[in-house]
């Protein structure tokens, strides 16, 4: 486990809106930022974020914590791991202990696994011979990490053993499967693919039959430490690649991936036989919003495409299709080479033109009942862009539809567009208070504490108190109850940038009115009480010497 002194570190070197801009669109609101919530769905944004108290906090879902624990949620990861990650952006060293973690115990058997695999492939001359019909010369099955499980094989059983890992926990990882005979390894008579997470360590295997059997693909099942709508193929090869040119091509299979890698298309990835998930786009999202889709042409590819336009489109991708006629990307690339797949990419279309021409082959938009039905499908595209308030796409999908129906952009934007946006609820305004200042002034400006500590604390709430008093014992805002949390994030969110000195100012004026008029009204109280007449002399001689210092200070009474 790392030491306190090196998270502590990490935490305050780590930028965490730089961190969660990788993953969410944050506009600068005050002193804080904002944007959707990455863990739940939401369309008004209730996720704040705060580079002074380096915390977020989702006012929706009650999401909240420091930088470690949101890559730790976002990402799925251990704290361990999240640790590492965030170490490497700053350049600080984690040192951990990983003998006693299961997960990499489990990493680390799956890595030797592959080992022999790869020691089976360059012995079996067939599954060699399957490689080189693709196209594969020695340094690229090199390179990809290719590996052969033999039939009837009991690597797995064998290498567990040296391990002291048992059946029971084989069969949890999904490495084995039972016959009449016994155990044998799951993959058996499969030419082997890694899958690696984004840090290259092997977390799960994809297997493909070289003889003619089903299926013809074959993952790893589904485990604690794998998960496919958490990996995409090759991330670890294309991330770079993706910054880099601000766009991602998916495919749909492990070849088609590899197939733009051996064209030097280094930014593509596959999903692995599921839909596009919002962990993926998670992923994607922090590298760049810019994806080309890549998928088959037959009708599940059109299924797969279409279903991901949808869920890309309502996250604010920008998506491009490439048609690829009757052959894969792999296929074309084996039979066409390098260019090819360059050229289909290049004459990649916009996804208002693809979804148009696709439901325009569906639809016979000669008849009004057919116009009718392509209208009404293309209606749930229309509001995905309204609801996302992306108007130029809006406006973009409009002009494509009107070229293909007698209808002008303006009648489809009457037919389409809702009667109003969601709008703000109008109600009384929540004006910061002369407390709200205080504390932000603690929190934002610790040079100034030893003015704001001379202020009247009397004439404060308590909950105020409390506040200063967990900010003067350096206590975590974010493990305070959820109160004090939301307080605090609204109250950053909501006070303007401004002159601090200027603030305080202000501030010690208003608390000092209020400590004079608290007085004021003790006064008050002991003259309808008073007897003595002189004491209520000296009594109406404070109250006046009082009454001429709220003159003296000026202002108005402030916030309430």
């Amino acid at each position: 486990m790392a030491s306190k002194e090196i998270i502590e570190k990490i935490k305050r070197e780590v930028d965490i809106v730089q961190v969660v801009s990788q993953y969410v669109s944050l506009q600068k609101v005050g002193s804080s930022y904002r944007g959707l919530c990455p863990f739940h769905s939401e369309k008004t944004p209730s996720f704040h974020v705060n580079p002074t108290l380096k915390l977020y906090h989702c006012f929706g879902c009650g999401a909240s914590g420091d930088v470690i624990k949101f890559v730790q949620e976002i990402e799925h990861i251990s704290f361990q791991e999240a640790l590492q990650k965030l170490g490497q952006m700053v350049n600080i060293k984690v040192d951990t202990d990983e003998r006693h973690s299961e997960k990499e115990r489990y990493i680390s058997l799956l890595s030797r696994i592959h080992e022999e695999y790869k020691k089976q492939l360059r012995q079996n001359p067939n599954a060699l011979e399957y490689l080189y019909t693709r196209g594969f010369n020695q340094e690229e099955i090199e390179e990809y990490d290719f590996g052969y499980c033999p039939t009837n094989s009991t690597l797995v059983l064998q290498i567990a053993s040296k391990i002291s890992v048992q059946v029971p926990k084989l069969l949890e990882y999904g490495l084995l499967k039972k016959t009449k005979e016994g155990y044998i390894d799951l993959f058996e008579d499969r030419l082997i693919i890694p899958i690696r997470d984004e840090l290259s360590r092997i977390v799960a295997f994809g297997g493909r039959a070289i003889a003619n059997r089903e299926p013809k693909y074959l993952n790893s099942p589904e485990t604690k430490y794998f998960a496919k709508r958490s990996v995409l193929f090759l991330l670890e090869r294309a991330k770079k690649a993706i910054k880099g040119v601000d766009f991602a091509v998916i495919t749909e299979g492990y070849f088609d991936a590899i197939a733009f890698h051996r064209a030097g298309i280094k930014n593509a990835v596959a999903v692995l036989g599921t839909n596009l998930s919002k962990e993926h786009l998670i992923k994607l999202g922090s590298l760049s919003k810019n994806i080309i889709l890549c998928f088959d042409s037959d009708e599940a590819g059109q299924r797969a495409t279409l279903k991901s336009l949808k869920t890309l489109i309502d996250s604010s991708f920008d998506v491009a299709v490439a048609s690829f006629s009757e052959k894969d990307p792999d296929e074309l690339y084996r039979t066409e080479g390098s260019e090819a797949l360059k050229k289909a990419l290049k004459n990649a279309v916009s996804f208002e033109n693809y979804l148009v021409d696709f439901y325009s082959k569906i639809f016979d938009l000669s008849s009004t009942s057919g116009s009718e039905r392509f209208l009404a499908q293309m209606k749930i595209w229309v509001d995905s862009l309204l609801n996302t308030q992306r108007i130029e796409r809006y406006d973009n999908l409009l002009k494509v539809i009107s070229e293909r129906v007698k209808l002008s952009v303006a009648q489809l934007s009457d037919y389409f567009r809702r009667s109003t946006f969601e709008k703000p609820d109008a109600g009384k305004v929540n004006l910061p208070s002369d407390e709200d200042y205080l504390i932000y002034l603690y929190i934002t400006q610790q040079d100034l504490r030893k003015e704001l500590e001379r202020i009247d604390r009397t004439v404060m709430s308590e909950k105020t108190r409390r506040i200063i008093d967990l900010l003067e014992n350096n206590s975590n805002i974010a493990e305070q109850d959820v109160d004090i949390r939301k307080y605090v994030f609204d109250l950053m969110s909501k006070i303007p940038p401004g002159d601090p000195l200027k603030m305080l100012e202000d501030i010690r004026k208003r608390f000092a009115r209020k400590a004079i008029e608290k007085r004021l009204s003790q006064i008050d109280g002991k003259l309808a009480n008073c007897k003595s007449d002189e004491e209520r002399a000296q009594l109406l001689k404070e109250r006046l010497r009082l009454i001429a210092s709220i003159g003296r200070i000026g202002g108005d009474q402030g916030g309430k």
